[in-house]
């Protein structure tokens, strides 16, 4: 297998994209792709593909847990991102035919603005934090995930 991967923080507005090398196991924040109800401009997703060419994607799941909030109609806001998340981790497998990893990604974009608001604190940024920059850096830090999983699942 290429020994790299795309990795995906999904979201209804903007999908947060970074690069995921195994050797050395770095990871990278890299854009933030605009989406319409989930779904990105799949032209632009399959241009990412061809030009990275990596050998699998991974996608951040906000699998539930017992501690989400119940909204109207009884359903949690987590299951609903958690199933437009799935839906689009099978949409990659089909479209790529690369293989698709999901990651329990909770509290992603929550590290991701910390470390961001770190960064403008500490004058390592000088550019005001942009909700993209969260995207890309929650995808970043899911890919960080990924990378500390046991070689075994890759």
């Amino acid at each position: 297998m290429n020994g790299s991967a795309l990795v995906f923080d999904h979201g209804g507005r903007r999908i947060g994209v970074a690069v995921a090398n195994l050797s050395p196991r770095l990871a990278s924040p890299l854009l933030t792709l605009a989406a319409r109800d989930g779904v990105p401009d799949w032209l632009e997703l399959e241009r990412l593909v061809k030009e990275w060419r990596p050998g699998q994607l991974v996608v951040g799941v906000p699998y539930n847990d017992a501690s989400v909030r119940i909204v109207g109609g009884g359903s949690s806001e987590s299951s609903d991102s958690e199933s437009a998340a799935e839906r689009f981790a099978t949409a990659l497998e089909a479209r790529f035919r690369l293989p698709v990893a999901r990651i329990d990604e909770r509290l992603t974009s929550v590290e991701a603005e910390s470390r961001l608001r770190e960064q403008r604190r500490s004058g390592a940024r000088t550019k005001k934090v942009r909700t993209g920059d969260v995207d890309a850096l929650a995808a970043c830090v899911i890919a960080e995930m990924w990378l500390d999983q046991p070689l075994v699942n890759k």
